[in-house]
């Protein structure tokens, strides 16, 4: 059984002035990555601040999501990927999921069945450093190729799955998943990644004083563990705890200190 590795989502309650302290906490800890969500309920914007986390670590590996094909072009999308790859050292991982439809209507945001599919195909491209075509439903390129230097170590790719069409996605084109934990991850990752597997981070939401915070909220240490060491009797690969405050952090790296 392969140890499961444990990392921790940046609580989108997190102030701006915390980022680097939360960051660094994380890193001396030990933990594996660090995801920054992209989301608009957050006091920063996820790009930047992600950013910001890489000029203060060295270790931590760093994830950038789940964010969506909409909100910034793939063609920026790929050019940023690429600095930020190439500033961190080959550590960022990204997911992208297909967005959250009541936010993207009120953005004026249309969404588009092909589009998640598309972007990941153009992001694979541009980051690779190829000069780029591209005619789809959402996104056409005419022979586009970035001046961003192309990372020697390629930019893993992940799609977020909830349901069996997101598995279904990810089964075809994705690099990894990322998940949150529910009665049936176990049974769609086996249902859709079978034989062909692929690396699986589930997030577990976690706060002592905010029960509330996601649904499933785990709320007391030993529940953590006992979940965390499930995951990992099952295989999977990452574990990434989504934590409300401070509080929450270092009652989370108390426990990972235990395993």
């Amino acid at each position: 059984m392969s140890k499961i590795k444990i990392s921790a989502e940046l609580s989108h309650l997190c102030p701006l002035a915390e980022v680097i302290e939360q960051a660094s906490l994380l890193e001396d800890k030990g933990f594996y990555r660090v995801w920054v969500p992209d989301t608009v309920v957050s006091p920063w914007e996820a790009w930047l601040v992600a950013s910001l986390i890489t000029h203060h670590t060295s270790r931590l590996n760093i994830g950038l999501g789940v964010t969506n094909p909409y909100t910034r072009h793939p063609v920026v999308m790929a050019q940023m990927a690429c600095t930020l790859q190439l500033l961190s050292n080959g550590r960022l991982t990204l997911s992208l999921g297909k967005g959250i439809a009541r936010f993207l209507e009120k953005a004026g945001i249309k969404q588009q069945e092909k589009a998640l599919e598309e972007c990941l195909t153009i992001l694979r491209r541009l980051t690779n450093g190829e000069r780029t075509s591209f005619e789809g439903e959402a996104f056409r390129l005419d022979a586009v190729r970035l001046r961003t230097e192309p990372p020697k170590k390629k930019i893993p790719l992940y799609v977020a799955a909830m349901g069996p069409s997101g598995w279904e996605t990810a089964a075809r084109i994705a690099d990894g998943v990322s998940t949150i934990r529910g009665e049936k991850t176990d049974e769609l990752r086996h249902r859709y990644l079978g034989d062909h597997p692929l690396p699986v981070a589930v997030l577990v939401p976690f706060s002592l004083a905010k029960p509330d915070f996601f649904p499933n909220t785990v709320r007391s240490p030993d529940g953590l563990t006992e979940l965390i060491t499930d995951l990992e009797k099952a295989g999977f690969d990452e574990v990434i705890v989504a934590y409300e405050g401070m509080k929450d952090l270092e009652l989370v790296a108390r426990e990972f200190e235990r395993r």
